[in-house]
């Protein structure tokens, strides 16, 4: 046995995915699901500031695109509560990309879409469901792929991302849309460890699919 190969004493790393996540502590938004009322505006205010930087209209009678936004709020029973990115420490979701989309900046998950390849690897990853693999919108106009066409029609097919919360990095304050937006201050910025000791637990179950 002496000569075999210890491969115990050097761990891989899968397409270098280590070094795409840190062990930063990580920012990301928190939710009251007791005190949420459903009423999306947080989801509202995320389209709305992410979609300026692609010419899209946050007004009513603007937007000529379908309302994708970076936070999704749920409802099981009587309770609402928004889903969105936990910005992890150590990413399961940028381990698992085949194409290296994803990487951590200051703590900040960030996807590429134009590297994104819509495969889908991420969602599955994610222990919080908070990634949508979704069409991709330039100037109010659906990318289209120029190798992919729809059996029937033979048109092209619409290029596909996945998307998520990024704390609202290319806004100027660096406070995230939604949490301004929430008219019961539901939604709170939790900066890491040093922010306020967390309160007590409430469980709420959705029902499977």
């Amino acid at each position: 046995m002496s000569g075999a190969r210890n491969t115990l004493s050097r761990p891989t790393n899968r397409m270098g995915s280590a070094d795409r996540t840190s062990a930063i502590a990580s920012s990301f938004v928190v939710a009251d699901g007791g005190q949420c009322i459903g009423c999306k505006a947080c989801e509202l205010a995320c389209f709305a500031v992410h979609g300026q930087a692609d010419g899209i209209g946050a007004s009513v009678g603007t937007v000529s695109v379908p309302v994708v936004p970076k936070v999704y709020v749920v409802r099981a029973g009587d309770t609402y509560v928004p889903v969105q990115c936990r910005h992890c420490e150590n990413a399961p979701c940028a381990h698992a990309c085949p194409v290296q989309a994803i990487r951590q900046e200051d703590g900040v998950v960030m996807i590429d879409e134009e590297r994104c390849i819509g495969c889908t690897s991420c969602v599955l990853a994610c222990p919080f469901g908070a990634i949508e693999v979704s069409p991709v919108y330039r100037a109010g106009h659906v990318i289209r792929q120029s190798g992919l066409t729809h059996r029937a029609n033979r048109t092209a097919l619409p290029r596909t991302a996945a998307s998520k919360c990024d704390l609202c990095a290319e806004t100027e304050n660096g406070q995230p849309a939604c949490v301004e937006a929430c008219p019961n201050h539901v939604l709170r910025l939790a900066n890491g460890i040093s922010d306020s000791p967390p309160e007590p637990r409430r469980e709420v179950f959705f029902p499977r699919l």
